[in-house]
């Protein structure tokens, strides 16, 4: 799968980090416009917010809420770390990072934007002997040092899939998925996404419960207009659409969600959906 290799610095300080994003600013920022879709958004320092592809770590601050502090920050932390990102001190709500030794070398891999402006790509540490700018076939033992696929493998985010990631790649990401779950890492270690929670539950203080993000989304964004969980399932557009693997079946969204009063789950697992 060919993408487009943009190298710059990775910045942290002053900016709110999760486990799938980070804040990047091209050598030359010409290179944005090789990408797909809406034009990538810059700040006043040339930072554009990276959307890493492939995964979805827990939410920190989606409409005022967060999963658990725990795991959100340790996927955050992980990322940061991933790119030699050290000193890190997060501020008293630990929602913004006031001090790092930020201003990392590295690079990403990118073929578009979303819809938010924001560039998917795979990221990395250091440099590559490659050309700035240049459209680079990503082979597999590169890909294995994505912060991405280690990320999966340790654990410390869910698999997202949507349509355009290569078979060959998400099913890679599923092994390392596999790996962490066999061996109870990260978020599986209190996962309830297929095994069915109190919706309640999650907005305890403790937060031991989480799920994937996605779903988590759905229902807060529900719950902000609504009192009642009964209209729920249906309050998620038909246009949301998920191919179930392997049996590469169509399904909504909404249809593999299960609901008996305030308890839920999935039917499916995460590492068998791609979002269409």
């Amino acid at each position: 799968m060919s993408f487009t290799l943009i190298k710059g610095t990775f910045h942290a300080v002053g900016y709110s980090p999760d486990g799938d994003s980070i804040r990047f600013k091209a050598y030359n920022p010409e290179n944005w416009s090789k990408l797909i879709g809406i034009p990538p958004q810059l700040n006043e320092f040339n930072h554009v917010q990276i959307r890493l592809i492939g995964m979805d770590s827990l939410e920190t601050h989606f409409l005022q809420c967060q999963q658990s502090v725990k795991w959100a920050l340790s996927a955050a932390n992980f990322l940061l770390q991933s790119l030699e990102i050290d000193g890190v001190k997060w501020n008293q709500e630990q929602n913004s990072i006031v001090k790092a030794d930020d201003n990392i070398e590295g690079f990403i891999l990118a073929k578009k934007t979303d819809q938010h402006g924001r560039p998917l790509g795979f990221v990395f540490k250091g440099n590559i002997d490659v050309k700035d700018g240049e459209i680079f076939f990503l082979p597999l033992e590169l890909f294995f040092e994505s912060v991405n696929y280690q990320s999966l493998l340790h654990g410390e985010s869910y698999p997202t899939y949507y349509r355009g990631l290569a078979p060959t790649l998400r099913k890679k990401m599923t092994l390392a998925v596999n790996h962490a779950k066999k061996h109870n890492l990260g978020v599986w270690k209190c996962d309830s996404t297929n095994k069915g929670f109190h919706v309640w539950d999650l907005f305890d203080e403790e937060k031991d419960i989480v799920i994937l993000p996605k779903l988590f989304r759905r229902l807060v964004s529900y719950l902000e207009t609504n009192q009642e969980l009964e209209g729920f399932k249906y309050s998620v557009v038909k246009s949301e659409k998920v191919l179930v693997l392997p049996a590469q079946t169509k399904k909504l969204f909404r249809d593999i969600i299960i609901q008996e009063d305030t308890i839920f789950k999935l039917s499916e697992l995460p590492e068998d959906l791609v979002y269409l």
